[in-house]
């Protein structure tokens, strides 16, 4: 059974009530249940936390924002013999270890062997907090036996969970929405204890759930009244459809992010403290493929795009390329996120659409050598030529199903590159990420 705000109430949902008790109660229990029932468990593929999409995609996006800033902190580390302290604020079950021990260096040799930025024996303390006690236990057992890693049970809305005796960190860090959990006030207070904590330099990842998603179209026009600026959300969508109608799913408030709003909130605090924004970047992640396109529990219109492209990526299973294309339906009063849409739809349908032509012409390789219009964005124009010339090379692959191991999987890094050159930093995706490199002005 689940508690959750259906598709077709959602529209007039309420923001999320005050009481802060009720909040982590609902919080702890689902992600002791999302335990429980394995969805943290890695490699699950098509369902789950872990499903191809977020190993595939927002994994690698991640890597790939982060590689030019953690560069420049392991440079100057090993300049200085130090290794590098991270704190994971909101660690969950430790994911965010991997994604910064395995983020990869920029142009690298196809025959160097170490490819890492920051590889694991740089790190010399990686610090996870988080509020759920299943979610510490379980990255405890992750990482048992790393006696450089600790987790431990932290409320953020009391602020950094850092000591005055404990030294700087590097990188004061965040993945998929955690930070959301805070209502403006909370996360000020985080920023201000970060700017305080923080030594000359500092990297503060801020990853946060995206206001302006396909995902949840009604929370578009803000939440009204309420001055906290929480809305319900829920996690309905990690549960295996065998399961979904035997637990019971509650709602708990988070706060959704524009990407002007999240920049420019960030950098009225860090100002106050007297620490300036040395660098920034601001990216949309998982534009048509949030978790709740697979729900359509807040947006009824919303398409089962992120099952799809998980399926790209799945072995020996081929894809109805159909379920891919994208029919993007306006909200009122948005223009800019209107307009950016209906360009992302059609870039996006535009590559699908040439891949599935592609397949019908795989014998014609004057067919499939043809230019694209010259109209399309350059970055449009190298995703088709790609895909076309993946299907006019693909019959070296004699063994298997070269249309599910080959061609569907570079069709999904296709899209994913065409997602990334083309977002705009909006908040018009799952999620947004704000990566910011700190210092002190004297430094």
């Amino acid at each position: 059974m689940t508690t959750t705000a259906r598709a077709g109430e959602v529209a007039d949902a309420p923001a999320a009530t005050a009481d802060t008790s009720a909040h982590h109660e609902n919080y702890l229990s689902n992600y002791s249940r999302a335990v429980n029932a394995a969805a943290y468990d890695i490699n699950s593929g098509l369902l789950g936390k872990h499903d191809n999409v977020r190993r595939f995609w927002e994994d690698q996006i991640n890597r790939y924002m982060l590689r030019a800033f953690l560069a420049d902190l392991v440079a100057r580390k090993r300049r200085d013999l130090a290794r590098v302290r991270v704190i994971d604020l909101g660690c969950g079950s430790g994911e965010g270890y991997e994604i910064l021990t395995n983020v990869r260096k920029q142009n690298v040799s196809l025959a160097t062997k170490e490819v890492e930025v920051m590889p694991t024996y740089l790190i010399g303390q990686y610090k996870g907090v988080d509020l759920s006690p299943a979610m510490v236990e379980k990255a405890s057992e992750n990482y048992a036996g790393n006696e450089r890693m600790q987790f431990e049970v932290g409320d953020l809305n009391d602020g950094l969970p850092a000591t005055g005796e404990e030294p700087p960190y590097d990188v004061y860090f965040s993945s998929f929405g955690s930070l959301s959990h805070l209502d403006d006030a909370g996360l000020e207070r985080v920023i201000c204890d970060v700017c305080d904590h923080m030594g000359e330099t500092a990297i503060f990842v801020a990853d946060m759930v995206g206001r302006y998603s396909y995902e949840w179209q009604c929370y578009w026009d803000g939440p009204g009244g309420d001055e906290t600026n929480m809305r319900n959300y829920s996690m309905s969508y990690i549960y295996p459809p065998d399961v979904i109608d035997k637990v019971e799913v509650e709602t708990f408030p988070l706060r959704y992010w524009g990407g002007r709003e999240l920049q420019d909130f960030v950098a009225a605090i860090v100002a106050r403290k007297g620490v300036e924004i040395r660098r920034q970047e601001l990216r949309d992640r998982s534009i048509l493929v949030g978790r709740h396109m697979n729900t359509a529990e807040f947006n009824p219109n919303a398409q089962p795009l992120r099952q799809a492209v998980s399926s790209l990526h799945e072995f020996n299973q081929r894809t109805d390329l159909d379920s891919l294309l994208f029919d993007y339906l306006p909200r009122s009063g948005h223009l800019e996120l209107n307009a950016f849409f209906e360009r992302f739809q059609m870039a996006w349908n535009g590559v699908v659409e040439a891949c599935m032509e592609a397949l019908k012409h795989a014998d014609n390789h004057d067919k499939l050598s043809e230019e694209p219009p010259d109209e399309y964005p350059e970055s449009v124009q190298d995703a088709i030529r790609t895909i076309r010339d993946v299907v006019r090379n693909v019959r070296w692959f004699r063994m298997g199903d070269p249309l599910a191991n080959i061609v569907e999987p570079q069709l999904g890094y296709i899209l994913r590159n065409l997602e990334n050159d083309l977002q705009e930093g909006l908040g018009a995706a799952h999620g947004v990420l704000g990566i910011f490199e700190l210092t002190r002005p004297e430094a």
